[in-house]
């Protein structure tokens, strides 16, 4: 009742909020969410965040938004969009009523997306998909069975598959530092086609938590991921699977410090910052014992797993490594463009072809002078747009230095000469602009960022802006209210723009085509590549299929599977064994056993089975 009360308060909260503004909105842009309904997006720039928008579907039957949403009837469930008002509606009321399903991680897998959701008390967070209609949406694998599987950190890693992060009975009482254990899942979308991949301990999101993008990377058919063997042994270091068993490994152990002199386990790596270059290698910064933070790079053997350069030699004040750092990594052309440090210039724009004669500065963005040399700009990237990367950086904050705009918009085409500092002065004179999140849409570029400076003590504004080619001043879209808008979360769908905002947490859209637009060549790719297709798909093994009935019961259970039975039991959720039986028996009583859910397990000649029994 607790839980009920606590969600309906926060959705009265935010329907308050909601219905506090009235935008005057410019043309082509729409509400497209009922009135009294309340996206609950998270602002975090992620790509795979807790609460997120995500589009799917396919060039042949367009695309769909899914997002979460709440209302006072329903608490937070599902919502799906077409980018129509009327095609906007909830897809199904997981948890029926007012209490929240928690709907969490909405991934795209092909035309349907994949997250966690929660059905009622009993199951807690589980395996679900949707294809957009409350009748495709479904529970796929309860893998928990007495909790929440709680599943996470979903990638799609071929056509037919995805992997996951997710706990069941044995990772969450194997317990080697008294925690529950996620371990790495496959599944293709059925629970025939769900199981467990390789019981390491997945990190999710991991040690470092800088990248606000996204902590498993696909690269081509692999994914790269943070991991640990359930032994502790590393930890944390990379990790990367194929989706076979014998293809999920660590590639080495990148930080050998040890913690534990007995066992000779050692620290973790701290891996950062992944990201896909063209489908052949992987580009990550990590943390070692003889580098310290610098940029790695692997494709996907354990000889090709290396840092690329050591870009701070020496030790610091601490005697520790030096490191360089890497931060905002992103693929363009033929390099993976990044911010790292160095000694004279501070933290810059380099780029890297994967070799430490190739790793150089790409232009010193801010030249004011230290006493080592120059400022640091602290380069971020966040988009590529008309030909070029478009990044924030600060050019300074002194407004008598020539050449200090503050935290502006610069691009770069990958040369010193190509690199324009600033692109514009939005917030004229050496206010921030502070430019992030960007992504195009029918060809057009949109981005948050703010042309004035916040009130002391306040937050950035995140509002919308807009340009149809890079040498373009930003235009502002729209400003949906007084002060701060805080626009987040912006995507793609079907060639418009749609987002969300803090002080109106709705779904807005926005059709716009800019002159001159060419549907021929101003429409984004949307689908996922995954390279030279492979007709060999790990096939899941059949063989260890139990079922029990009936179920619920209250006397006499009878265990069905074609393999020989050795024993079995049944513990209680806390994880005592009531019941204990030896030999190839297919039935057990239960009679004795209070009203409950349980855990059935069946230890066969094919290794150990388990099952939620239901007692009445």
């Amino acid at each position: 009742m607790k839980k009920k009360f606590l969600l309906v308060a926060a959705a009265t909260f935010f329907l308050g909020s909601t219905m506090a503004q009235t935008p005057v909105l410019p043309e082509g842009m729409e509400i497209l969410t009922p009135d009294g309904v309340t996206l609950t997006t998270s602002d975090v720039n992620s790509y795979d965040k807790a609460k997120n928008m995500v589009i799917a579907g396919s060039k042949e039957n367009g695309y769909k938004l899914y997002f979460t949403a709440q209302d006072a009837e329903h608490g937070e469930e599902l919502w799906v969009s077409d980018g129509t008002a009327q095609g906007t509606h909830m897809v199904k009321d997981i948890y029926p009523g007012e209490v929240s399903s928690n709907v969490s991680y909405i991934t795209r897998f092909n035309e349907k997306v994949v997250f966690q959701a929660t059905a009622n008390d009993d199951e807690g967070g589980e395996l679900w998909i949707s294809d957009g209609t409350e009748a495709g949406t479904q529970l796929i694998s309860d893998i928990n069975l007495i909790g929440g599987s709680e599943p996470m950190g979903f990638v799609q890693i071929n056509e037919n598959q995805f992997i996951f992060a997710a706990k069941d009975v044995e990772s969450i009482t194997y317990h080697t530092n008294g925690e529950p254990q996620w371990w790495l899942w496959i599944s293709d979308g059925t629970a025939e086609g769900t199981s467990m991949l390789k019981d390491c301990f997945v990190k999710y999101p991991g040690t470092q938590l800088n990248n606000m993008r996204t902590h498993f990377v696909r690269c081509g058919r692999k994914v790269f991921f943070k991991a640990d063997t359930k032994d502790l042994e590393y930890g944390e270091t990379l990790w990367v699977t194929d989706g076979t068993t014998e293809g999920t490994f660590p590639l080495g152990d990148l930080n050998k410090t040890v913690t534990d002199e007995n066992t000779g386990y050692t620290a973790s790596a701290r891996i950062d910052w992944m990201t896909n270059f063209k489908n052949e290698r992987v580009f990550f910064c990590a943390f070692s014992d003889e580098y310290g933070n610098e940029p790695w790079t692997s494709d996907g053997t354990v000889e090709g797993t290396y840092v690329i350069a050591d870009m701070q030699e020496g030790l610091d004040a601490n005697n520790l490594p030096r490191g360089a750092g890497t931060y905002t990594a992103t693929a363009f052309g033929d390099h993976v463009y990044f911010r790292g440090s160095h000694p004279q210039f501070g933290m810059e724009l380099f780029r890297t072809d994967f070799t430490k004669e190739g790793t150089q500065l790409v232009k010193d963005i801010n030249v004011n002078p230290t006493e080592s040399g120059t400022a640091s700009s602290q380069a971020a990237i966040f988009c590529e747009f008309d030909g070029v990367l478009f990044l924030q950086a600060q050019t300074g904050t002194n407004a008598d230095l020539p050449g200090n705009y503050g935290i502006e918009l610069v691009y770069t085409d990958g040369t010193e000469e190509g690199t324009k500092v600033p692109q514009s002065d939005l917030n004229e004179g050496v206010g921030n602009n502070a430019a992030w999140e960007g992504i195009v849409a029918s060809g057009s570029f949109y981005f948050r960022a703010q042309d004035q400076t916040p009130p002391t003590g306040s937050s950035q504004y995140w509002e919308l802006f807009s340009m149809d080619s890079k040498d373009e001043k930003p235009r502002k879209v729209a400003d949906l209210g007084e002060g701060a808008d805080f626009v987040h979360t912006l995507r793609n769908l079907n060639g418009d723009l749609v987002f969300t905002s803090k002080i109106i947490p709705a779904l807005f859209k926005y059709h716009y085509r800019k002159p001159g637009y060419d549907p021929n060549k101003d429409v984004e790719d949307m689908d996922p590549d995954f390279g030279p297709e492979q007709t060999a798909i790990q096939d899941v093994e059949t063989k260890n299929l139990l079922t029990i009935y009936p179920n619920p019961a209250q006397d006499l259970v009878t265990i069905n599977t074609p393999n020989k039975i050795i024993g079995c039991t049944v513990a209680d959720l806390t994880g005592r064994i009531v019941i204990e039986q030896k030999g190839d028996k297919k039935t057990i009583s239960i009679s004795d056993l209070a009203k409950g859910t349980y855990l059935l397990s069946v230890s066969t000649s094919e290794g150990k089975l388990d099952s939620k029994l239901i007692v009445e």
